[in-house]
């Protein structure tokens, strides 16, 4: 019996310390692996370094860029086909104020949005309305000002009435720029109304004037100005306006530190008289209609 026990307990013995050697042996293949594991991490992270906030990079370049698109008379080109217009002075000014150099990048409305989204700019300066709906994508600034959405119609089309009138008739084509604030008016208020989007504000005054719009919704002072400009074609619908709507300045939702230097400019220059004096220029005044 003594010898059972003192065999079992050599075997015991054995078995315990084999199995020590493995787990002595396997430990530093284990830790060799999950230290390979690591390494493609570690490497990712070294090949792919956090993007600097936006007004950090801006700093560093000294480049403040500026999405823009055409929007009368925001936006516009003159005779030598550069940009003009209300948001473009803002630009202007704004990029002045804080040291920096501004680069303009054109676009047109649908891709505006998303080409601030892809970085192909840093804020959106256009006449852009604020929105509950483009607030999901983007933040905006504090509001520049707001403005009227009115029809400008066709005298062809409707001699003489309202929206009640236009609302009537058979199979209206209804002119908006694509993108806009101005086009989800129009299909609200007209509903029964063939909505046409078109991606130019250009294309959009010539098809009206063709005749292949009955109107044409837009922001004021557009309609008036086209009204005015050729009174024997267009008129402006009679009635109160559309809608009303306030501009701010875009840009991606996190740049909360280029968000209070935009802020703290717009309040900067809304107190100078700045902004309300170009405010007057543009859309009271009509001396800039020389320059295009």
């Amino acid at each position: 019996m003594r010898n059972f026990l003192l065999g079992l307990a050599l075997s015991l013995s054995l078995a315990l310390g084999a199995a020590h050697v493995a787990a002595q042996s396997t430990a530093p293949q284990q830790k060799a692996a999950a230290s390979r594991a690591e390494m493609p991490r570690a490497a990712a992270k070294r090949r792919a370094p956090a993007s600097p906030p936006t007004l950090a990079r801006i700093e560093r370049s000294g480049v403040l860029r500026v999405g823009i698109a055409i929007n009368a008379p925001w936006v516009m080109h003159d005779k030598q086909g550069r940009p003009m217009g209300y948001s473009v002075d803002v630009a202007e000014r704004l990029s002045k104020a804080m040291g920096w150099k501004l680069q303009l990048v054109e676009t047109s409305w649908p891709r505006l949005l998303a080409g601030l989204r892809s970085n192909d700019y840093d804020v959106v300066i256009s006449g852009l309305s604020i929105t509950p709906q483009r607030a999901r994508f983007v933040q905006f600034s504090d509001a520049l000002g707001a403005f009227d959405v009115d029809v400008v119609v066709s005298r062809t089309s409707l001699p003489e009435g309202g929206l009640a009138e236009l609302g009537k008739l058979a199979q209206a084509r209804i002119g908006a720029l694509a993108g806009t604030v101005t086009a989800e008016v129009a299909r609200g208020a007209m509903p029964t109304a063939q909505l046409v989007e078109l991606e130019s504000e250009d294309a959009a005054i010539a098809a009206l004037r063709e005749g292949r719009l009955a109107a044409l919704v837009a922001e004021a002072p557009l309609p008036l100005a086209l009204a005015r400009a050729h009174p024997e074609q267009l008129r402006v619908l009679d009635g109160a306006p559309l809608a009303r709507t306030a501009h701010g300045l875009a840009l991606r939702v996190g740049d909360d530190g280029l968000l209070r230097v935009l802020n703290a400019w717009i309040t900067f220059e809304r107190t100078s008289g700045w902004l309300d004096a170009r405010s007057a220029y543009w859309f009271e005044g009509t001396d800039w209609g020389s320059r295009l």
